[in-house]
């Protein structure tokens, strides 16, 4: 006779694991989904509130007061026996919604160490971090949307522990302080990575200062605000197209990656905006300078052999080709320098734009550059390999692209145009009703035609980049294109069917109307 218990234990493996196992696979999933386990069994029923990682997101509700009530529900719930590690919050709508207010305090009275806030499209907001201003917390990540969204930050907040900031497309306000000694992150004495991706400055400031004692990671990415850096412990550096003056003071850097791909400058420029270096760089291991030129070439060549003649130290070396192009065209420039880089043990020249024809190194900038290190290695990556790598990247982001569409879609039509349960009232009684049905149904019709445009639009892209990728990744893509396709397919068809629904008609053309 088969022993049922025992065969439903072994299929039921989940439930067997330790509840840390259980938690780090819930940790993957939003606190929504990991609630909902409880009713899988009396094994799970309390699973949920012993989660170290909470993660509410406003994008699991159809309303804010449903999200809000949940959250009241789970923080009140939750066993606070165990602590809680992390907190992500992602939503929509006014700081001043209650459930802000509460996650907030929730993390500063538990003494959470990690925070992450992700501003979803919406409503330019003010969020002003002396909201979260903590004694406990050690790493915060703040996610804004296009610039529309805002955080004030003041020299007079403080966050000691404060470890790893990551801010992202928000606008800085350094408040009212004069005194250019102090600097937006003055107050965080323990911070070490601090990484500020396409983000502004406000109030009508153009340029801010990182001064700071004990940062050892900085990253800048994609900025339009001059900044200048005075951290005498920074150990890794990375800007990439960051427009802006880069006045670097960092003695102990052992890393530095700088890319600039939109050096245009007009009749007038004096060429400040490239990167600074107030000392040279006695501890460089690495370096990867990527900049390309377009007008007074001749004046950007001499600032970047300025910048090579700082980092004599380098041992690994990554230069573009552009450069390499740039130098063999003022020659004049190094003739009279002897090789700056005498510990070098690694030369990597790729090129960036590999539709320009291809170029040769000339033997007087190779001795210029190899010239004090003759055993280093020299590796010149080919226009057919870039070529190769940039198609699987862009076969990859444009595939994200495409996913993250679907799913804002998807969430537009389950919130703005759910369907309705048809009413048996006669037509000449609900005719203002049937027109309000049809003026709420004129931004749907909009919003359809434009993402549909946006979606066939991403479609025929991948498909075109898909024969451009090697034959080795070409099958992989395939796969994924082929559920990408079929998902654009379902949910096009399901906002048909929504619409239709609230119309309560169903054109023989429907399904033609959005292809």
């Amino acid at each position: 006779m088969v022993d049922r218990k025992r065969v439903n234990v072994e299929r039921d493996r989940l439930s067997s694991l330790p509840d840390n196992l259980i938690h780090k696979i819930l940790s993957f999933a939003s606190t929504k989904l990991a609630v909902e386990t409880s009713v899988l069994s009396s094994r799970w029923r309390y699973i949920w509130t012993s989660m170290p990682c909470l993660n509410f997101s406003t994008k699991d509700f159809h309303t804010l007061p449903k999200f809000s009530t949940f959250v009241k529900r789970v923080l009140l719930g939750r066993n606070n026996q165990i602590e809680v590690a992390s907190v992500e919050l992602t939503f929509r709508g006014k700081v001043s919604q209650p459930f802000v207010g509460r996650i907030l305090n929730y993390v500063l009275s538990h003494n959470v160490p990690q925070l992450s806030i992700t501003f979803l499209p919406g409503k330019k907001i003010e969020f002003p971090l002396s909201r979260i201003s903590s004694r406990s917390l050690k790493h915060l990540t703040m996610t804004g949307y296009a610039y529309k969204q805002s955080i004030t930050t003041t020299p007079d907040w403080e966050m000691p522990a404060l470890e790893t900031l990551y801010i992202h497309c928000l606008t800085l306000y350094e408040g009212d302080n004069t005194d250019e000694r102090i600097s937006l992150f003055s107050n965080c004495a323990s911070l070490k990575n601090l990484t500020i991706k396409k983000c502004v400055m406000g109030g009508g400031l153009y340029s801010f200062n990182i001064c700071h004692p004990g940062l050892t990671s900085l990253t800048l990415e994609d900025g339009f605000t001059g900044v200048n850096v005075d951290t005498p412990q920074l150990k890794k550096l990375t800007i990439k197209q960051w427009e802006g003056v880069h006045l670097i003071s960092a003695p102990n850097l052992s890393s530095l990656h700088y890319k600039d791909l939109s050096y245009i400058a007009d009749e007038d420029d004096d060429y400040d905006d490239l990167l600074q270096l107030s000392t040279d760089l006695l501890h460089l291991e690495k370096a990867n300078i990527c900049i390309e030129c377009v007008i007074k070439e001749k004046a950007a060549a001499h600032k970047i052999v300025c910048l090579l003649q700082q980092l004599q130290s380098v041992k690994f070396l990554t230069l573009n080709l552009e450069i390499v192009k740039l130098l063999s065209s003022y020659m004049e420039l190094i003739s009279h320098h002897p090789s700056p880089f005498a510990n070098l043990k690694s030369l990597k020249i790729y090129p960036v734009n590999v539709t320009r024809p291809k170029v040769t190194m000339s033997n007087e900038v190779k001795n210029y550059l190899l010239g004090s290190s003759p055993d280093a290695t020299l590796t010149m990556v080919s226009h057919e390999e870039i070529s190769a790598v940039m198609n699987v990247a862009s076969a990859q982001n444009l595939m994200r692209e495409l996913q993250v569409l679907l799913d804002q879609w998807k969430e537009y039509c389950e919130t703005n145009i759910a369907p309705v349960k048809q009413d048996k009232a006669p037509m000449k009684s609900r005719f203002h009703e049937r027109m309000t049905y049809w003026e709420n149904l004129n931004e749907p019709f909009h919003k359809g035609y434009e993402n549909t445009r946006d979606i066939t639009s991403l479609l025929q892209n991948i498909e075109e980049v898909l024969e451009k990728v090697p034959r080795s990744h070409r099958a992989k893509f395939q796969s994924r294109f082929s559920g990408l396709r079929a998902e654009a397919e379902t949910i096009m068809d399901d906002m048909i069917d929504r619409v239709m629904i609230q119309c309560d008609k169903r054109p023989r053309f429907s399904n033609i109307l959005f292809r």
